[in-house]
């Protein structure tokens, strides 16, 4: 058996879909969402147009699958830069009150206020904030009567309105978009089973979605006819959330089996809950939910079955990586509760609050730590999850090394400062994760743990000396502090043969004797690692005031370049200090930069970089333009901070960017312009991938007038790119902007 404890209450390609993006672009922005967004939006505006002065509230109603979050989600993006005060919160059907009032006091304080003790507090915190700004809050699924009254109490409203399902042009649009591109492509002897099944989906963008995604996979006219008469079933049912249901088992039942288990292990988790993909793979393969043949390697098959249930639309992809891959997901609420019915119908997990845990094989505790019940008695477990688990401290896990047939083990973001020795005699441990804790040293015994697959530990945390021992493992990190390991440490890193991953940090302002033995002897492991099986390598150089002698060819310390090495974060010093060698690396994926500023020579130099797939944390303080044959052909990701007026993309550039990340200080620029004032357009239009641009504007010591005409000026940007990207826009140390002079 599988239990969850809640305080409150066979496809083999992981490549990811390309008409994926488009599914979620067309629900977002394209499908009949422009009519809403545009109601809404005048709705909230006064009669002359202008954001309302005044409150209003405007309740969007709607049974579960219609894309209500979707419609609010775009208007926020819409209106949410013209206020000094917003916020986007989700509840839940059994919300934490604190925790949502918290959450809204957070984003309308940007971060700077500090939720106090009871609601009222918070309350009375919320309201103080917002007594004397413009603001614009969205509560997103609010399920029951009481949770809005108490919402009500910092919140007052106005008017209401309602969504409707989509229309049958809006319906065809989306559907033929996900299976052929386009409703022209879809062949003709499937027209009559096209119009069949989207009546049977009767404008429902989630039935939609989820139908299509189905029928992408290449299905023959008969399979097309065997849904769409199975389906027609669901017009007999008695309301539409049982049609709804009908709908959804055709997906689930069309899952060969251990994707069906993949996707029923969902359950385990809280609603709206983000689930890591990395968590989820690791732990659906302790469940047994995957079965590999062949030897075939079990983490790639797990990866590759997330992404196959992002294509079929059955999970939401969440945080996009530059590689265009989800890193993480979240489950509809209908999805959710289809899931729910069919974990029980098949008993495959229970949530309850008090239970005998004798026989439980996996334990997962979400909320307060005070809930979960002694592991004194639990010898069964595989799978013991305490990630993100308010007040879990050292003495809750004494008993820990009892658990003989554990797996799976993870204090991740909790307060454990020590483990205990007997961690030594878990033998089946595979993957350890206390990263994000205080945890300052590894026991000694852990070395006995030749399972081990993956083990990620703190940045602080010093690992024992005999790693060498852990044969068998794969993936080292999230972040190795070298100088807080030994040099018998770094030798015995060099015998993880099977090692893929490994994450380290580098300080090139180390002076001593035992840290130039200690670059040196880590040099000589990761040449032997590049070797064997190291694909993934990156790399944290931190530099301070000191000439970094040791990057130049021909030093004992200089690491050469490694076909392992895909990722390098800059630390202060100078980014020509590393031009040379970073060009001489031919799988270089991903620069962050920290603390440089940079000018048109460096952006050049890293455009000519050709596998570079993100660039973040260049900071312009000169004159820099970025070209058609600037390079980063292939980059999707490219974030800068921009403190001076000259910057401009021109046609052609950065031709596969999709995400734009800007930081902007008003002040710095005005000051390097001569204070002529305004914003003058940078050429965001010119990039033609654009599908989402996040903008920070740091207004402090800066004219209310100097933010807003960067604001327009952005607006306009967005509004003139082809693609009509995503805009979102946040004021910081707004508090601290100038008042303007009458």
């Amino acid at each position: 058996m599988k239990y969850k404890i809640d305080e409150s209450s066979r496809t083999r390609n992981e490549k990811v879909d390309p008409r994926l993006r488009a599914v979620y672009k067309d629900a977002s922005e394209l499908v009949r969402i422009d009519g809403p967004t545009d109601e809404l939006v005048k709705w909230l505006r006064d009669k002359e147009g202008e954001v309302a002065h005044h409150p209003k509230l405007v309740s969007v109603v709607g049974y579960g699958g219609l894309g209500k979050t979707t419609l609010a989600r775009q208007v926020y993006n819409k209106l949410g830069a013209n206020f000094e005060c917003r916020a986007f919160v989700s509840i839940s059907r059994s919300p934490d009150m604190m925790k949502i009032l918290g959450s809204i006091l957070s984003e309308v304080s940007n971060g700077k206020e500090h939720a106090r003790s009871t609601h009222q507090q918070i309350i009375d915190q919320i309201r103080d904030i917002l007594k004397d700004k413009r603001y614009f809050i969205i509560i997103d699924d609010v399920w029951d009567i009481e949770t809005w009254k108490t919402l009500d109490c910092a919140l007052v409203k106005n008017d209401c309105g309602s969504i409707q399902p989509l229309s049958v042009t809006d319906s065809k649009k989306l559907f033929f978009k996900r299976i052929f591109g386009c409703e022209e492509k879809c062949p003709p002897n499937l027209k009559i089973a096209s119009e069949d099944i989207l009546k049977r989906c009767g404008g429902l963008p989630l039935a939609i979605n989820a139908l299509s995604s189905l029928l992408a996979a290449g299905k023959t006219k008969e399979e097309w006819d065997r849904v769409r008469l199975s389906i027609s079933f669901a017009q007999g049912k008695n309301c539409d959330i049982d049609a709804m249901n009908y709908i959804l088992s055709f997906s689930y039942f069309d899952l060969p089996l251990d994707l069906r288990s993949c996707l029923l292990y969902l359950t385990m988790f809280p609603e709206d809950y983000v689930v890591e993909r990395q968590r989820l793979v690791h732990r659906w393969i302790y469940e047994g939910c995957i079965h590999g043949k062949g030897g075939e390697d079990l983490i790639e098959l797990g990866v590759a079955y997330f992404h196959e249930l992002v294509n079929r639309s059955l999970i939401q992809p969440v945080n996009i990586g530059y590689d265009g891959k989800a890193l993480a997901c979240r489950v509809h609420d209908t999805i959710l509760d289809f899931l729910i019915g069919k974990s029980i119908e098949e008993n495959f997990s229970t949530l309850m609050e008090q239970l005998d845990l004798s026989h439980a094989r996996s334990l997962a505790v979400f909320g307060n730590v005070g809930q979960m019940p002694s592991l004194v008695k639990s010898n069964a477990l595989r799978v013991l999850d305490l990630a993100v688990c308010d007040g879990l401290k050292n003495h809750h896990i004494k008993d820990i090394g009892r658990l003989l047939q554990l797996r799976y083990l993870v204090f991740h973001w909790s307060g454990i400062t020590e483990l205990p020795t007997q961690i030594g005699d878990l033998v089946y441990l595979e993957t350890l994760d206390v990263s994000q804790t205080i945890l300052l040293e590894l026991p000694k015994s852990a070395t006995c743990l030749k399972r081990m697959a993956q083990l990620f530990v703190s940045a602080s945390t010093r690992l024992p000396d005999c790693i060498g021992n852990m044969e068998k493992l794969q993936e080292l990190g999230h972040l190795i502090d070298i100088f807080k390991q030994s040099v018998k440490f770094l030798e015995e890193l060099g015998k993880l043969i099977n090692l893929r991953k490994l994450s380290v940090h580098l300080d090139y302002d180390e002076p001593d004797k035992a840290s130039y033995e200690k670059k040196e002897m880590l040099v000589s492991s990761l040449c032997k690692l590049d070797t064997c099986k190291l694909h993934t390598l990156s790399i944290v150089f931190s530099f301070g005031g000191k000439d970094a002698e040791t990057l130049i060819e021909g030093h004992p310390c200089f690491i050469p370049a490694l076909k392992s090495i895909r990722e390098i974060s800059l630390i202060g010093g100078q980014l020509c200090w590393i031009t040379k060698w970073m060009l001489s690396l031919a799988n270089l994926e991903k620069l962050t930069l920290w603390g440089q500023r940079t000018g048109q020579q460096d952006v050049e130099m890293v455009g000519s970089i050709p596998s570079l797939l993100e660039f973040t944390g260049s900071s312009f303080s000169e004159p820099v333009s970025i070209s058609s044959n600037g390079g980063f052909q292939q980059l999707q990701v490219f974030g800068f901070s921009l403190c001076v007026r000259e910057f401009m993309f021109e046609a052609g550039a950065m031709p596969n960017v999709r995400r734009l990340y800007v930081k902007i200080w008003p002040k710095d620029i005005n000051s390097a312009s001569g204070c002529r004032g305004g914003f003058d357009d940078i050429g965001i239009q010119h990039l033609s991938s654009l599908a989402e641009l996040c903008v920070s504007i740091y207004c402090q010591g800066t004219r209310a007038a100097d933010v807003e005409a960067v604001e327009v000026a952005f607006k306009s940007m967005a509004e003139a790119n082809p693609n009509r990207p995503k805009l979102e826009m946040r004021r910081y140390q707004a508090e601290e902007m100038l008042k303007d002079v009458e």
